[in-house]
Parts: C-alpha cells; structure tokens; sequence
C-alpha cells in the first residue's frame, strides 16, 4: 500500500471515490438538504480551486495504482474529507491515511491540533486514533456532526484495536458553512499558507463569512445570505475564474486543445521545485505565423511566474531561496476561456506560487487577450480612452467592487491612470481586462508589500462594464468592431 500526495489529475478519481462512499454508506441517515450541501461541496470546479491555492491537502492510498481511499486536510490540521472504499474497509487503510496526516501536520504544516467535524457513525472510529469530542452532535444545513480534536505534539499514539460492527466510513465535514454571495466583481482573498479564509472576497463576486470558531473555515455550502441557491446562470456553484460566465461562439474555425508545462525537481535535497502550469493551445488558424504567435503569448502569459521565480530569478527571490531552511519554489496556473469568437480570444489565469518558502504564497489574475487575425495582443491602454470621464467611472465601480470608497485612495489620479497605462509601480498595481458574455472587466492584480497599510487583502479586483456601457470610452482600435454584443 502505498500513501502519496495527489496531484491534479488524480484529484476527480478521489472525489469519485468520496461520492460513491458518501451515498451509499452515508447519505441514508442525511436529510436531503445535508445531501445536497455535501455534493456542491465536493463539486469538481470548487475543490479544484480550493486545492490550487493550497487550502486543501489530498492524500491518496494507492494498492497497484488502484485508488483505494483518500484523505483531505487544510492547512491548519482540519481533516475535510476521508472515505475509504467499502470494499477495502477493516483493513487499515484508513489508520495509515490517518498516521500519514498527522506526521504531515507535526513535520511539514507545523499545527500543534488535528481537528474534525465527524458523521456520527464515524465518531468511534475517530476515538480509536486518539480524537476526543470536544462537544455533543450538532446540526448545519442538513448536516450531522460531532466536533473532535487531536493535539499533534509527539508520535501518534498507539491505540489497541477493537473489533466493531461499525463500518470504516471516516467523514470529516465542515459544519459551519460559509455562505458566498453573488457579486459582479471579481476579487480574491489573499491565502498564506496555515491562513483561514476571514471575511474576505472569493473569485468572481463570492464573499466568504468564517464564523471564527478553532479549526473551522471553508465551508460546503453555495447560495445566497438567506441560504436560497443562487441562478443557475449566475455561475452560483462556482468559484474563482470558473465562474466567468464565458462567450463561445459556434462553428469556431480554429480548435482549442489544452497544453500544459509541467515540471517536478524531484530528487533534490534542497528545495521543493513543481511547476503545473496549463494553458489553450489553437490549432487551425488560417495563417500559421499568426498561429505560432497566437500559441507563444498564450504560453508565456501562463508560464510567467516560472520564469521570474526559476527560469530568470530576481535577486530577492535568490536571496530568499538562499534564506529558507525549506526552499518551495511551486507555481500551479488554471485558465478559464473567458470569450472566443473567430476573431478574439480571451483567457483568465489563476496563478498560484509559492515564490521561495511557505511565508511568500502569492496569487495572481493574468489575463490574455489576442486578435486571431494578426496576433495582436491587447492591453488595456489600446481598448480605452483613459480620459477624465473614464477614470472617475472605474474608480467608482471598483470602490463598489471593493466594498471600500477608500480603496486606491494611495493613488492620485494620475498616477492611476499610468497604471492602467502599463506603468505598474514596481509590480503593484498590474493593469489586466478580461472579456466576458456580458461585457468586460478592467482592473488590477495587486502585489502590494507585506507591511503596507493601504493593502486591504485584495489579490485582484477588476471593474464591471457591459459592451453598451463601454461605448462612450472605446478607444479606436480595430478590437470594438469584432466585439459580439
């Protein structure tokens, strides 16, 4: 049996597995509005985004390549998930996915608590591995749970096993359920390592509420504050670039495949190197040096935290490698196609990094958006009119956004405007748009520095505009006219 840590290709089987587990052994005792929380919450799309950005830790137990159990825990030593199949039960499986976490949580995560929300059925089970209840069975959206914890402060202890009539059927849940609100905006809350997400901003217009109990923070439930599920057509079971409401046109003359840059260090003593970076790939443009040039952008928009960190290093990331006890130089990029017409294309990315040890996690919004026809690639000073007018309507909008009418209030106006200009002041303020079914969106990736008071815990925020609105700003550019309203 062998206990490794999931990659993203392996995380879909695990959550198969964690299906398959939950409805046939769980489920039966759940009210069905516990059912239907726990399914948006294992939700392919969300968990992806969560694991991305390094609030969720999956392990896998792997018997010849077959998946045979698996075991989520954040950062701060929360167990989340932990099935293992029926057919594999009794058999340890569960016992060494559970040694497995620990260790990681006293050697790697540095947690001194385990902590977990367990089904009832699988409060016993927990008991034997050394967990105690720390309050009696509570109820949230449906849910059943015991509240257990573990302190982490030596080997785990050895615990006599009994036999039981209690199939291994280890849940962890999260019983406080953070409630995401749907927004127009897009912003994201800044994750460090061991940090709980606290009343901060999910991707695309989703506001987390943690309630700030000990050991508890992502939650498993999507909809509105009253609980009432969002429209479908609002992207409500979505998270980050996800849920970008997308424009694909139809009979496309091109192809888009996807293509991925992926590198480990393995092997190496000194440093924690991988790199899993995707990103679209066109095929079938009429012209193939266009083609080539479409493909480099594409590529060197998703790969440029690669390069800065590793490929091309500053002297501060030297020097923070150099620094570090544990080296991580880690960089996981997503994209979402945002519009695609036959002759625009439009891509998000979701850059995660650790960018040198486990104090400099850093998330970005890239974004890419390029002519087919020529292979122009777009910035935000070629598609606006940066005028008065414009400037003082996006500040607004992204005050809006920001929930905070002193948001940017750093900057002068124009200073702002050079921003958007493409003059980032050392990387702070990072001019991005992005295209969308509604309209677009212009904005920023911030980078403000960690003792920055005017730093409000944005990591990107962009403003909201639909194509009608856009009109009395359009600069001149040959972009306005391929635009699909």
């Amino acid at each position: 049996m062998e206990i490794r840590v999931l990659q993203m290709p392996e995380l879909l089987p695990a959550l198969h597995l964690v299906w398959e587990v939950f409805e046939e052994e769980i489920a039966p005792a759940y009210k069905p509005e516990g059912i239907e929380s726990f399914r948006k919450f294992i939700h392919y799309d969300y968990i992806s985004q969560v694991w991305q950005r390094g609030n969720l830790i999956f392990l896998g137990a792997y018997d010849n390549e077959e998946l045979c159990g698996t075991l989520a825990i954040r950062p701060d030593g929360h167990i989340a998930l932990f099935f293992v199949k029926k057919e594999r039960q009794g058999r340890g499986i569960g016992r060494m996915l559970f040694q497995t976490a620990y260790q990681m949580c006293r050697y790697q995560l540095g947690v001194n608590k385990m902590t977990v929300h367990a089904a009832p059925k699988a409060a016993e089970k927990y008991r034997h591995l050394g967990m105690r209840a720390v309050s009696d069975l509570c109820e949230a959206d449906g849910i059943c749970y015991i509240p257990m914890e573990m302190y982490v402060n030596g080997d785990m202890p050895a615990h006599q096993k009994k036999r039981s009539n209690v199939p291994w059927i280890a849940l962890g849940v999260f019983a406080v359920i953070l409630v995401f609100v749907m927004a127009t905006c897009a912003v994201i809350s800044r994750d460090v390592i061991r940090a709980r997400v606290q009343d901060g901003w999910d991707a695309y217009g989703y506001k987390g509420r943690d309630s700030g109990g000990d050991g508890e923070g992502w939650g498993s439930y999507e909809g509105d504050e009253d609980g009432e599920e969002a429209d479908e057509n609002s992207g409500g079971n979505l998270t980050g670039i996800s849920a970008i409401q997308e424009y694909i046109a139809g009979d496309l003359p091109y192809e888009i495949e996807n293509d991925e840059y992926i590198y480990s260090g393995e092997g190496m003593q000194s440093a924690m190197i991988e790199f899993s970076v995707s990103y679209p790939k066109i095929t079938g443009l009429a012209d193939e040096e266009t083609e080539n040039a479409v493909n480099e952008a594409l590529r060197n928009t998703a790969r440029e935290t690669v390069v800065r960190i590793y490929e091309d290093p500053s002297q501060e990331i030297k020097e923070r490698v150099l620094s570090e006890g544990n080296p991580l130089l880690i960089n996981y990029v997503s994209y979402k196609i945002c519009y695609a017409s036959e002759e625009i294309l439009s891509v998000a990315f979701d850059d995660n990094a650790y960018e040198g040890g486990q104090n400099y996690y850093a998330q970005h919004l890239r974004t890419c958006n390029i002519n087919l026809k020529d292979g122009k690639v777009y910035e935000v000073k070629d598609i606006v009119k940066l005028s008065d007018d414009f400037m003082a309507k996006w500040l607004e909008t992204m005050r809006q956004e920001a929930g905070n009418p002193d948001f940017l209030s750093e900057l002068d106006l124009e200073t702002m405007r050079k921003t958007l200009e493409g003059d980032s002041q050392n990387g702070v303020y990072v001019a991005n748009f992005f295209l969308h079914k509604g309209g677009i969106e212009i904005g920023y990736d911030l980078n403000y520095a960690a003792d920055d008071p005017n730093d409000l815990k944005f990591v990107w925020v962009t403003a909201p505009f639909t194509f009608d609105e856009m009109e009395d700003y359009a600069s001149g550019s040959d972009f306005w006219k391929y635009i699909r309203k």
